[in-house]
C-alpha cells in the first residue's frame, strides 16, 4: 500500500468530534468501527461535556449517544445514526507490530479545520508500560508519528491500511507531565481496545471497574459559591439512578472531598472497587411554578 492509498482507504471511516462544556469546548477524533454509526474515541475527549457532536469528512454533522466509557483505559464509544451506511475502519493485528514498522496517524490536531491531518513515523517501542492513573498502567505502542491535542481518539494505521491502535495526545501527557512531547506519541492497541470497546458496547462499562454510571459537564454559579458536575444522564442499569441521584444536579463532593470537576469526581472513584458505596454531596435546584 502507498501513502496515498492508506490515506484514501481511511479517511472517510475517520472523523472529528466536538464536545461542548460549561466552560468552553473539546476536540477530538473519533474512529467509526461499524457501518450503522459506532465510533471509538478517547474517554477524555467527551469528558465533563453536556453535549457531543461528530463531524464527518464530508463536514456533516451529527448530535452523538455516549454508549459507554472507561476512565481507566482512555476509551469511550460513541453512536451517531447517519440513516445510511457509514465507511468504517479496518482492525489490524496490534500484536504483530515491531519495532521500525512505518505507521501512519489520521486525526484532528489543534482545531477543526485541520480535520484529516495525516502523518507518519515508524513503531519507536511496542508494550511500552504507560501510567495512565495513580493505580493503572497499561501497554501502550509509542511512535514518533506527530500527535498533537485533537488527534486524541484517532486512527494509528499499519502499512496494510489496517487501523492497529487509538491514538491518545493525553497518554504523552500523562507519561511526562506536559501536554505533548516532541517525537513521542502514544496509541493504546487495538487488540487491547476491542475488548474493552465491545464490553462497552454490551453494558455501558467494563465490569469489576467502579463506575457511578453517569455523564456530567463542569458547572460554576455566577456567584461563584456552587461548583461542580452536573449530572447530565444517568444510566438506568446504573445504582445511582435507584438511589435517586437526577438528571440537573449538581455533585459537589463525594465522600465529603469537594469535586469542582469530573476529573475529581473519576479520580476519587478510582480508589473504589465495584460494588463499594459513595457518598456524593448533591445541589439541587428546584423551580416552583405559579398556578
Amino acid at each position: 500500500h502507498s501513502r496515498q492509498e492508506i490515506y484514501r482507504e481511511n479517511m472517510a471511516s475517520i472523523v472529528s468530534i466536538r464536545g461542548s462544556k460549561g466552560d468552553g469546548m473539546s476536540l477530538g477524533t473519533g474512529v467509526v468501527m461499524s457501518e450503522d454509526g459506532y465510533i471509538i474515541t478517547n474517554s477524555h475527549v467527551i469528558e465533563g461535556c453536556g453535549a457531543v457532536d461528530v463531524v464527518l469528512q464530508d463536514e456533516r454533522v451529527f448530535q452523538a449517544l455516549l454508549v459507554g466509557q472507561d476512565a481507566q483505559s482512555d476509551l469511550a464509544v460513541l453512536k451517531i445514526n447517519a440513516e445510511e451506511a457509514l465507511p468504517f475502519a479496518e482492525f489490524g493485528n496490534s500484536d504483530a507490530l515491531s519495532v521500525g514498522d512505518p505507521v501512519y496517524a489520521i486525526g484532528t490536531p489543534l482545531d477543526i479545520e485541520m480535520g484529516g491531518t495525516f502523518t507518519d513515523g515508524i513503531v519507536s517501542s511496542v508494550n511500552r508500560e504507560i501510567q495512565l492513573t495513580s493505580r493503572t498502567s497499561m501497554p501502550l505502542i509509542q511512535t514518533n508519528a506527530a500527535l498533537n491535542n485533537g488527534n486524541s481518539g484517532g486512527a494509528l494505521i499499519n502499512k496494510y491500511g489496517q487501523v492497529v491502535g487509538i491514538t491518545s495526545a493525553k497518554l504523552s501527557g500523562n507519561a511526562f507531565g506536559s501536554a505533548t512531547v516532541e517525537g513521542m506519541g502514544f496509541a493504546i492497541p487495538i487488540n487491547t481496545a476491542k475488548d474493552i470497546v465491545d464490553e462497552l458496547i454490551q453494558n455501558g462499562y467494563v465490569s469489576g471497574r467502579p463506575s457511578i454510571g453517569i455523564t456530567g459537564q463542569n458547572v460554576e454559579s455566577a456567584d461563584g459559591k456552587v461548583s461542580g458536575v452536573q449530572v447530565y444522564s444517568i444510566d438506568s442499569r446504573a445504582k445511582a439512578a435507584s438511589e435517586g441521584l437526577q438528571v440537573g444536579d449538581v455533585i459537589t463532593a463525594v465522600d465529603g472531598t469537594p469535586t469542582p470537576d469530573m476529573d475529581k469526581v473519576n479520580e476519587l472513584k478510582q480508589d473504589k472497587k465495584a460494588g463499594d458505596k459513595l457518598t456524593l454531596s448533591v445541589y439541587r435546584c428546584l423551580l416552583y411554578t405559579s398556578d
